[in-house]
């Protein structure tokens, strides 16, 4: 497993009380890193790919 930072982007109006915020996440490449941060926070999308952190 790696570590990703990612940047998630609002899509949805009244998805949540942020509009962008960046978290991290373990995966094991960055596209399931952008899988698994979209199906943490629903109505938000990563724009940009995933950077590893570490």
């Amino acid at each position: 497993m790696k570590t990703y930072s990612a940047f998630l982007q609002r899509v949805v109006p009244n998805a949540g009380p942020r509009a962008n915020f960046t978290i991290t996440v373990q995966a094991v490449s960055s596209e399931m890193a952008r899988v698994t941060a979209e199906a943490q926070y629903p109505g938000y999308k990563c724009i940009n790919a995933p950077v590893q952190v570490r």
